[in-house]
């Protein structure tokens, strides 16, 4: 098979193109077990993204359609009960601070269910702990290419840019999260936002930019950002912490 944005040779059931890294879509052929790469049926563009088991939306046109491949609602409700299981265990884990073994639990829910945001943001944030951030961001970039318009995807990728010393690309990701959470609001929690808007005043005035820092930093309290929190940014911005 060969990429459609390119048409660069693709290793059997590839996710992305080797050579362009377009995001390679498949779906069951009708006439048998084989795959082949799905185009919209409406105007035949390759930019098309999977919503769901069997559910697609063309990008270019706004299409939406289906394929045999889709599964019933039993089957998708025992895949999502066993996901929210082992989603359980591994925050267990991590609860004790045994993110090894959170780690493998969510890598068996990945295999149940390879698409779940939910499942690539922990698998991320696992990484993360582990202290390894380049590996968390492969899981934060599919989540990414799979659920565009959720700020807290964009969020974890600055985390992980800041945990490597990026400020400037952990701005950029801070700066597509808050775009999204003041179009609309309530695509995050409040924790979330706050941790948002604090994490964006370190990677501000990391860059030189103090006042904004201040103003984000006061954004964060009022959504509950804590005081320790605060206070942390401040040192690390050499902002006098009785400012905010």
């Amino acid at each position: 098979m060969f990429c459609i944005s390119c048409g660069s040779a693709l290793p059997e059931n590839a996710t992305f193109c080797p050579v362009c890294g377009k995001k390679v879509t498949w779906e069951v052929k009708s006439e048998g077990s084989g795959l082949r790469q799905i185009r919209c049926s409406y105007c035949g563009s390759s930019n098309v993204i999977k919503t769901r088991a069997g559910e697609y939306r063309c990008e270019h046109c706004g299409t939406k359609f289906f394929t045999e491949e889709k599964k019933s609602e039993e089957e998708n409700q025992k895949r999502d009960a066993e996901v929210a299981v082992l989603i359980s265990e591994a925050q267990a884990y991590a609860d004790k601070k045994n993110y090894q073994s959170e780690l493998r639990t969510l890598a068996k829910a990945m295999q149940i269910d390879p698409e779940n945001n939910t499942v690539l943001l922990r698998l991320g944030r696992a990484y993360w702990r582990l202290g390894l951030p380049e590996k968390a961001i492969e899981y934060y970039r599919i989540a990414e290419e799979l659920y565009p318009g959720d700020p807290i995807v964009y969020s974890n990728i600055g985390a992980a840019y800041i945990k490597l010393g990026h400020y400037a690309e952990a701005k950029v990701q801070y700066e597509k999260s808050i775009s999204l959470i003041e179009s609309d609001p309530m695509s995050a929690c409040a924790e979330d936002i706050a941790i948002t808007y604090g994490n964006y005043a370190l990677c501000i005035g990391k860059l030189g930019d103090k006042d904004g820092a201040k103003e984000y930093l006061t954004l964060a309290k009022e959504k509950g950002y804590s005081k320790d929190s605060i206070n942390s940014v401040c040192k690390q911005v050499h902002l006098n912490r009785f400012t905010i």
